[in-house]
């Protein structure tokens, strides 16, 4: 488990804040379906953004009710904005994850036997030409409870692969051919992972960190944040430790983002007062033999939905929300310059309850916020680098929105999200 859910009153009203630069504006486009309307669930989309402007999402429809129902789909968006027909994924049920590669879109699937939730194996694939799966390859197998995975572009035509579960983590990295060499385990065997997260730091080398507890899956507390580092050249091969928490308190949310060369931590810090009440905090560590902490306190509130990106020259967007049960929930993001701390947090405006606001930051530092306020879908782009973010846009008028996702590339950006109650469907918006 990532972390408990929160929830709160909704508020309607959006708040607008001092104008971006022309630079850092986005012009969505009208809503278009990436998958049609249907009577069953839909699992939260994945976006990734080529560097000429095409697109790749993909995501799950399953019957919430029927354990193993999950078949996984992939639909591609050209530069010129074409969207072809969603493709079922041969033996997928769930997306792990999805990435931009060097040679197309590449995808992190899981998938279980017949009658059971995913996912007992991971398996690794990249998507060819008319939405066809190549190279598939089994990463990891045996495989047991809720799994979570990353994919991470490197250098070179290589990706970093990685897997957590609550028997442990798992990483592999690709060759220069693509395919994906030895799998690698880098926690103990009596280590549940609870949060995973992963990210490139340069373009060469890539940061994996992830809690993990010793005890009973879904017992257990996370104290403690451990990583391990990758290249173009080699896997990652050994665990480090970067934290570990203060006694009564737990890691219940966990992201990284690179910082040039560098790295940083995100994680939401939880834990109750003498009064029983539960207390959280947002807080940010850059990586370093002893880390120097901020925290950014919630008040009487807590703090979820936790988002850390970055561009490649080290500037940086923290995004979340906060909730109180007599105000409802609000969305809050901080940025910072490639050299300078993460400024004062600004309110972006409220947030559904419920709902964990989206985040992306493209390689020139424009930042895109999305979230669901009122059932509408809605953004705001600002700089990271400067900070400003322009006002809240609607991106659809439906009400019926939630679990939105942006992506934001060197030639534009796709949000998603998935709409309907009765009859759900995918829809996006693109920054035109």
């Amino acid at each position: 488990m990532i972390g408990r859910g929160r929830s709160a009153r909704v508020g309607l009203a959006l708040c607008a804040l001092s104008l971006a630069p022309a630079s850092a504006r986005a012009a969505w486009s009208r809503p278009f379906d990436l998958s049609p309307p249907g009577t069953l669930d839909r699992l939260p989309v994945q976006l990734a953004v080529g560097p000429l402007g095409a697109a790749a999402a993909a995501f799950s429809i399953t019957d919430v009710d029927t354990p193993g129902s999950a078949q996984a789909y992939v639909v591609t968006r050209t530069a010129a904005g074409g969207v072809g027909a969603a493709r079922a994924l041969p033996g997928a049920g769930e997306v792990l994850g999805l990435t931009d590669g060097a040679r197309g879109p590449e995808l992190l699937t899981g998938s279980s036997p017949s009658g059971l939730d995913c996912c007992s194996a991971a398996t690794a694939a990249r998507l060819g030409g008319g939405a066809a799966l190549t190279s598939s390859q089994t990463l990891v197998g045996g495989l047991t409870g809720a799994t979570q995975g990353r994919l991470v572009t490197l250098a070179h035509g290589r990706v970093l692969a990685a897997v957590a579960t609550e028997g442990g983590v798992w990483a592999a990295e690709s060759g220069r051919g693509g395919r994906f060499g030895a799998t690698r385990r880098l926690t103990g065997r009596t280590e549940a992972a609870q949060a995973l997260s992963a990210a490139p730091m340069d373009g060469e080398n890539a940061v994996l960190a992830w809690t993990a507890a010793t005890g009973p899956a879904g017992y257990a507390t996370p104290r403690a944040i451990f990583y391990a580092l990758a290249s173009h050249r080699s896997p990652p091969r050994t665990a480090h430790t970067l934290l570990r928490a203060s006694a009564g308190h737990r890691i219940d949310e966990l992201a990284v983002a690179g910082r040039a060369k560098q790295a940083t931590a995100a994680w939401i810090d939880e834990a109750f007062d003498r009064h029983g009440a539960d207390r959280t905090q947002v807080r940010v560590a850059d990586f370093a033999a002893h880390p120097s902490v901020r925290g950014f306190p919630a008040g009487d509130g807590i703090s979820a939905g936790l988002s850390l990106a970055s561009d490649p020259a080290g500037a940086q967007a923290l995004v979340y929300s906060t909730c109180r049960t007599d105000s409802g929930c609000t969305v809050r993001v901080t940025t910072r310059s490639p050299t300078s701390a993460f400024r004062a947090v600004s309110a972006l405006g409220p947030i559904d309850g419920g709902q964990t606001p989206a985040l992306s930051v493209s390689p020139a530092g424009r930042v895109i916020v999305g979230w669901i306020a009122g059932g509408h879908p809605v953004a705001a782009v600002g700089s990271a680098a400067g900070g400003r973010f322009g006002a809240a846009r609607s991106l659809s008028p439906t009400v019926y929105a939630y679990d939105i996702t942006v992506a934001d590339g060197a030639r534009g950006a796709i949000a998603a999200w998935t709409q309907g109650t009765l009859t759900p469907s995918i829809v996006a918006a693109a920054d035109r």
